[in-house]
Order: C-alpha cells, then sequence, then structure tokens
C-alpha cells in the first residue's frame, strides 16, 4: 500500500469542495484525517469561548461524516509542529496537506511547520475565491479602498467547486494509533453551556439553500433589520452563513456560484440588485483578508495613523454598561445581550454597537474588537477589526469620522414595531411602541432599566471635536 498522506484540518471543516483534500485524494494514497488543538491559539488575545464550543460541535459533525465512511477524525493537542512530525513518524506519512489561513500568526506557524518538517507541506488557497495578491492595481501593488477592488475582483475568472472526493480515507481500524475523544470544554480548561446553531456541512448546505429560496431576493432591504431569530422571514433578509464559513463548513466557490444562479434566476431588477448586494458582502469578506494579510499592523491599532493621538475617553464603567447592555439605549443593549445569547447578532446591530461605543462613549475600538471576539462565534480577526476600525473612522476606506448613529433613529428604522428590543430586554416588553425606542421620555419611565448613559447630541459634537482635533494635530505634525 502507498505511503499515507495527512490533510490537516483547520478552517476547512468540510468534505466538499475542500481544495487541498481534494489534491490528497488525487494522490490515490490513503488520507488521515487530522484536527490539531492549538494551545497558542487558545490562549490567544482573540481566543472566544462560544467559538470553541462551536468548533467543538462542528468537529463532532465531520468526525460523524468520517465514521459513516468506516474512518475517523484523529484529534490531537499540542504544538502543531510537534504533532505533525510524531504523526507522520508514526504513520510513515509522505507529505502534509492544509489549505491556507491567512491571519498573521498562522501564516508564521505554517511557514515554520514547511521548514521544520522532513516530508513535503503543500498548501492550498480554499479560503477565498481570490486570495491575497491576486487582486492588484495596475501597479501590482495591493488596493486599499474597497470599489477600486470589487471592481477589479470582479473581471477575474472564478474557479468552479470540486467535488467530494470518494472513499480516500485511510480506514479507522488501519491505524495503530489511539484516537483521542473530542474535548469538551471543561476538558480544555473553559466553563460555559452555549446554544450554538445546528453544526456540520449538511447543515451549512442547508442554510445557503434556504437564503437562496426565501431571503436573497430581499436581501438589499432585509438585511438591515434587527430581528431575534436568522430564520424569521418577517423581518430578517441576511444569510446567516458567517458562522459556517469561519470554520469553512461551506466554501466560498459555492456560495459565490450559487448568488450568480441566483441571479439569473432572479424576476425583478430589485431581486437582481439584492443578489448583487449580496456578492458585494462576499467581496467585502475578501478585502478585509487582504487588507490584513498586507497591513498587519492592524490588528495593532489604527490603520490610519493620524488617529493615534486621538484622545479615547478611559471609562471603565461606561465601557461595563455597554458590555453589559445597561447603557440606556435600548437597541445598543438589545444588540449587546443578543451577542452574549447568541453568540451572533446581524451586521446592522453590530454596526450600531459599535458606532455607540467609540463615538458616542468616545472608548477606544480595540476594546469593542476585544470584546466581540470574545463572544462572536463567527469572530474572525481580518472581519471584526474591519468593521470595528470602518465603524470608528480609524480604518481604510473606513465611514467618514463625522458620520455618527444616532442610536433612537436607527433603532426606529430598522426595529419599528421594537420586536427586538422587547424580545432582548425583558424589562422593556410592557413599554408602549411610542417609547420603546427612548423609554426616558416616558413620564414614568421603567423602574429596573437604566436611563442613559450619555447624551447623544452632547456626545456627537464631543466625538466630532475629539477626531478632528486629531486630524489637525496630525495635519501640524506633517
Amino acid at each position: 500500500m502507498a505511503a499515507p498522506v495527512i490533510h490537516w484540518f483547520r478552517r476547512d471543516l468540510r468534505l466538499t469542495d475542500n481544495l487541498a483534500l481534494d489534491a490528497a485524494a488525487r494522490t490515490g494514497a490513503p488520507v488521515i484525517p487530522v484536527f490539531i488543538f492549538d494551545p497558542a491559539i487558545l490562549r490567544g488575545r482573540y481566543f472566544g469561548v462560544p467559538r470553541l464550543a462551536w468548533l467543538i460541535k462542528t468537529l463532532a459533525a465531520l468526525d460523524a461524516r468520517l465514521r459513516r465512511q468506516g474512518a475517523r477524525l484523529l484529534i490531537r493537542q499540542g504544538s502543531p509542529r510537534r504533532v505533525l512530525a510524531e504523526l507522520a513518524a508514526q504513520t510513515g506519512a509522505a507529505a502534509v496537506y492544509l489549505n491556507r489561513d491567512y491571519t498573521p500568526y498562522a501564516l508564521r506557524r505554517d511557514e515554520d511547520i514547511k521548514r521544520m518538517l522532513n516530508i513535503p507541506v503543500y498548501v492550498f488557497d480554499d479560503g477565498l475565491l481570490h486570495p491575497p495578491g491576486a487582486v492588484l492595481k495596475p501597479d501590482q501593488t495591493p488596493f486599499a479602498v474597497f470599489t477600486p477592488f470589487k471592481k477589479k475582483w470582479l473581471t477575474l475568472n472564478k474557479t468552479l467547486p470540486v467535488g467530494q472526493p470518494g472513499d480516500c480515507f485511510i480506514p479507522a481500524g488501519g491505524l495503530s494509533l489511539p484516537f483521542d475523544d473530542l474535548p469538551t470544554l471543561a476538558a480544555l480548561g473553559f466553563d460555559g453551556n452555549f446554544k450554538t446553531p445546528e453544526a456540520g456541512e449538511e447543515a451549512a448546505q442547508r442554510r445557503l439553500y434556504d437564503f437562496l429560496a426565501r431571503r436573497i431576493h430581499n436581501y438589499q432591504t432585509g438585511r438591515d433589520r434587527l430581528a431575534s431569530d436568522p430564520d424569521d422571514d418577517t423581518r430578517g433578509g441576511w444569510s446567516f452563513l458567517s458562522p459556517y464559513f469561519r470554520f469553512g463548513l461551506i466554501s466560498p466557490r459555492q456560495v459565490y456560484w450559487a448568488a450568480r444562479e441566483a441571479y439569473r434566476e432572479a424576476g425583478t431588477p430589485e431581486a437582481r440588485r439584492s443578489v448583487e448586494q449580496y456578492i458585494g458582502e462576499l467581496i467585502w469578506r475578501e478585502f478585509y483578508a487582504h487588507i490584513l494579510h498586507f497591513h498587519p499592523h492592524a490588528l495593532d491599532g489604527n490603520f490610519r495613523p493620524e488617529y493615534d493621538v486621538l484622545q479615547w475617553r478611559d471609562e471603565p464603567n461606561d465601557l461595563q454598561a455597554w458590555t453589559e447592555g445597561r447603557t440606556g439605549y435600548p437597541v445598543v443593549d438589545a444588540a449587546m445581550r443578543q451577542l452574549q445569547h447568541m453568540g451572533w447578532m446581524p451586521n446592522r446591530a453590530r454596526m450600531i454597537a459599535a458606532s455607540f461605543l467609540t463615538k458616542d462613549l468616545l472608548i477606544n475600538w480595540q476594546a469593542g474588537e476585544r470584546f466581540f471576539m470574545q463572544w462572536l462565534i463567527d469572530g474572525d480577526p481580518a472581519q471584526n477589526n474591519g468593521g470595528w476600525q470602518w465603524t470608528a473612522g480609524t480604518g481604510t476606506d473606513a465611514q467618514p469620522y463625522f458620520r455618527v448613529f444616532n442610536p433612537v433613529s436607527q433603532s426606529q428604522k430598522f426595529d419599528p414595531d421594537g420586536a427586538y428590543i422587547r424580545r432582548w430586554l425583558p424589562e422593556l416588553r410592557g413599554v408602549p411602541l411610542p417609547f420603546i425606542h427612548a423609554p426616558w421620555t416616558m413620564d414614568s419611565p421603567p423602574r429596573d432599566y437604566p436611563p442613559p448613559i450619555a447624551d447623544h447630541a452632547f456626545a456627537r459634537e464631543r466625538a466630532l471635536a475629539a477626531f478632528g482635533a486629531a486630524r489637525q494635530n496630525q495635519g501640524d505634525a506633517s
């Protein structure tokens, strides 16, 4: 029998349209599937326990699929370099196949592994339709502005999805190795009982086809509506695919080509614009991955250095009120409580919460970025950082610093009947609709809900002054 090869699963926890796995299977050698819990990630600043719970659940689903083929997922803990070296020595593996992770830590780790292992390591660009370096300006430098990036991205040829490999995995009985049980949160040293979505590649496929059948043609207007339940057809227009993208339960190629087909089938100009809007969101995902690849310093501070002198407020009590959903602004508080209940919230809710922290409270966006990463099951360093810096106005191609969301008008526009607020703030369920967005305006406000911790009109002027002063100081310094 030919020497086996190793497929190292990371952020590609699926069998279908998995480029590295497909290449490994095409060698004709039996494939050893392995996942490694990397302690550097479990201790890292971007770690989140709810996301780990989601990961464990997705790994269980992947292992179940492998068991149906007579194989099993090898689970290991420790330094990936050490684990892979030991596994190669134990099995006589001829090569390692993996899909690229574009985060700075992962790129350094993988280069180290390629140098140190005594067998070839084959790396594939699976997680993006166009990897960093493929979408460049005419002078061969990377884009830092979204619109020209998008225009160039749309002109490039897109590869079609590949299928699921056949019976390529080494049978579980063919490995004289211990199969460790999938660890629990407690076994990994963490506490928590988190409700997470249905996991697995098959669940991701159902989610995609549900979105295509019921929501994509309403995406342009529906994506901004605030709703408690991502399956609420009457209010939500989003895909809820981000948790499945996070660990690669579905491929960007499949989603892109499915959206292209939905565009072809769209019956109205409005429906076609909705599909175009959704494809635009897929491109934003790739744009932020490219930005982080070429500008890793963005993880450590402002993308735009003129804001390095900005005088943020150091107010732990205000930050705590924001994290606890006790700011006195119902839409902000509903968003923060949904985050800590579901590990997810609609993008509009993320922007409202982020704008309130960075503009109304004038607290450094990095505090919010870290908090979101602690809770989001779809938390991704590139996407989260890009979103926070966009809202704060410190990022590349960010919204203008003088754009400050009014939490009351945002609430009235995107939660007009107050259903989102009432779902997540039970203390406000009895508040009449005319006051649900600003309960402090009632003659007798609810006793168990706090008054606003900031006056929006005053806070807006304070933020504009602080951002304007930072820009002026930078101009004077230059």
